[in-house]
């Protein structure tokens, strides 16, 4: 969510916690990219992915209403068609009950507040409706909402309700999404009512969710100064540093106009962000569809109002999911990239390497950074793994890329990503 909006999750109640919380070690900053395969999910037999299919990319939407009505279509009908099989979160109010039965009536599913554990325990027959529980939203910052303590938020408070969750149904994974204040590099300036350190705070945090995200939307903050696709990838290196290798780390993306002085996003841009968090090892991706200014105020859908922005998506979400089972392999390292963009100099290069069945995936993106954060025309030098030669397939682009002494030269348009695919003799 926006700094300053307080995640909408009536029931999520938190206690606190006396006990010292089991804390996962910290990776060491830089040797971790991706996260656990698709077998991670089996431990959840009404998870998200309880067969642990390789085949599947996890892509969620934040706090959806399935009985809302776009251009005709249920909203949770709307949002299938482009590829985004859950919502994030089903608002726990009044219109819960309407908001559920539309979530059944559309074959949608949800991500629900652990609130509602009892009920979704008690209708067995819907299931696979239910993937999890979000147990709370951006409690980093909500904890010093308004200058003053939210005990409610502490890390101790949220692993509690976490522990609590998970022994009333171990057969769901708990969710939680947080903030700028563990999920930017410099979130430990403004992290306020320190509990343990900051450090062990963010651990803390982390061991609550079996599945982590942070949003910070780096093309429509204007207050960050510098806006750019690097951003995102940005985020999902810092909660790796906090939730290690062992568990999903999701990228988050909006699809509208959160902040009051940011520009709207494009459709553009809201294909480099997914990319670059991709390329930084996120397991998953979740869009923020709410959109307040100036254009969609009141627009809570705009992933699928936005025809543009729909359009995109559908795409580019059936492109993860076709490279589902690679993304869903360990990444693994042997691969270098340097660039030099047009007007710009030496510019920073986003290289996931993966390997499946004996091939090699190589997906790069001229990403930039805070110092040189628009990307150009950019040529790409990739250093390859020793045994790489001959002509290399680019992915789905009809074309391939001649390897001379191990490496391979290929020229970028902004943001642009390319997959390359080959085998090493």
């Amino acid at each position: 969510m926006p700094f300053g909006r307080a995640g909408v999750l009536g029931g999520v109640l938190v206690l606190l916690c006396s006990c010292a919380p089991v804390v996962p070690p910290v990776a060491p900053p830089g040797e971790v990219v991706g996260g656990p395969t698709a077998d991670y999910y089996r431990k959840w037999v009404n998870g998200p992915n309880p067969a642990g299919d390789p085949s599947i990319f996890p892509i969620n939407v934040w706090m959806q209403d399935p009985s809302e009505v776009v251009d005709g279509k249920l909203v949770g009908a709307a949002y299938r068609e482009i590829g985004v099989p859950a919502t994030l979160g089903l608002w726990d109010d009044p219109a819960w009950s309407r908001r559920r039965d539309a979530l059944f009536a559309t074959g949608w599913s949800a991500y629900v507040s652990h609130g509602k554990v009892d009920s979704v325990l008690a209708d067995p027959g819907h299931a696979r409706s239910f993937l999890g529980y979000l147990l709370v939203d951006e409690p980093d910052m909500q904890k010093s909402s308004g200058g003053r303590l939210h005990p409610e938020f502490q890390p101790s408070a949220v692993l509690r309700v976490a522990q609590e969750t998970r022994a009333k149904d171990p057969s769901r994974p708990t969710v939680v999404n947080f903030g700028a204040w563990m999920g930017t590099p410099k979130g430990r300036e403004r992290y306020g009512f320190v509990e343990q350190s900051y450090e062990d705070d963010m651990r803390t945090y982390c061991s609550a969710a079996d599945i982590a995200s942070a949003d910070y939307y780096g093309w429509s903050d204007a207050d960050s100064g510098v806006v750019g696709a690097f951003r995102y990838g940005e985020v999902v290196d810092t909660m790796r540093r906090w939730c290690g290798a062992d568990k999903p780390v999701f990228g988050f993306v909006e699809t509208g106009h959160p902040y009051e002085d940011g520009e709207l996003i494009s459709p553009d841009q809201v294909e480099s962000a997914v990319w670059n968090c991709v390329l930084h090892g996120a397991n998953g991706i979740n869009y923020f569809a709410h959109s307040f200014y100036p254009e969609g105020r009141g627009d809570f859908a705009s992933a699928v109002s936005r025809a543009d922005v729909a359009s995109r998506l559908k795409a580019l979400n059936a492109r993860l999911q076709a490279l589902a089972p690679v993304l869903n392999a360990p990444a693994v390292g042997g691969v270098q990239g340097k660039g030099v963009a047009e007007g710009k100099g030496a510019v920073p290069v986003a290289v996931l390497h993966k390997v499946v069945e004996g091939w090699h995936y190589v997906f790069v993106q001229a990403d930039g950074d805070e110092a040189r954060p628009g990307s150009a025309r950019t040529r790409v030098e990739l250093s390859l793994p020793l045994g790489a030669r001959g002509d290399v397939e680019v992915l789905d682009e009809g074309r391939s890329v001649a390897v001379v002494d191990g490496v391979l030269v290929d020229d970028f348009e902004p943001y642009q990503v390319h997959v390359y695919r080959f085998a090493t003799s």
